[in-house]
């Protein structure tokens, strides 16, 4: 189990997942020491959320020059999703199951909707992620525990619809002047 390997006890928190801080924070931390990067390229998406998180990059990680291609193009994730969809590039299946991300199956990050619907898609993850909050003593959803949710509770997941507009216009252009 995740929790026990990482040795602390609990599931998500005001700093974020525990496995955020493991399997991205502490690994990319580890690959810094020895690649000593100068730059980064990140593939947040021009919305309101994305763009705070580009700056909370940038002030957390101020020794590196950051770029931040979709925002500076100002591509939302339905426009990424559309130029992916013209360049023959299928999206992962999580996407076309109704999930707004292509997060783990059972995404400690995940609200009351999300996990209503995990409970229907993945019934044995679902059982997993509760079994393992009434172990620990602490739950994914703040002020309820996952056996307890009731299935009316949530918002629908929202549905990201690929939407190309200029872009496929642009790209289509620039492979027939190739």
């Amino acid at each position: 189990m995740l929790i026990q390997y990482v040795g602390r006890l609990f599931v998500n928190g005001v700093g974020g997942a525990r496995c955020t801080s493991t399997l991205k924070r502490r690994v990319r931390k580890e690959w810094e020491h020895i690649n000593k990067p100068t730059h980064y390229v990140w593939g947040f998406d021009a919305s309101r959320k994305e763009k705070s998180r580009a700056e909370r990059v940038v002030q957390t990680m101020p020794e590196f020059i950051h770029i931040f291609p979709l925002i500076d193009k100002g591509i939302t994730k339905e426009v990424a999703h559309g130029i992916l969809n013209k360049a023959g590039i299928k999206r992962p299946a999580m996407y076309d199951m109704r999930y707004p991300n292509n997060n783990c199956i059972g995404c400690v990050k995940g609200g009351k909707g999300y996990w209503n619907k995990i409970r229907t898609d993945f019934p044995d993850v679902f059982q997993l992620r509760a079994n393992m909050e009434r172990e620990l003593g602490y739950t994914c959803i703040k002020g309820v525990y996952l056996d307890e949710l009731d299935l009316s509770e949530g918002r629908e997941q929202k549905i990201i619809v690929e939407d190309c507009g200029i872009f496929c216009e642009l790209l289509t252009e620039e492979s027939s002047n190739e």
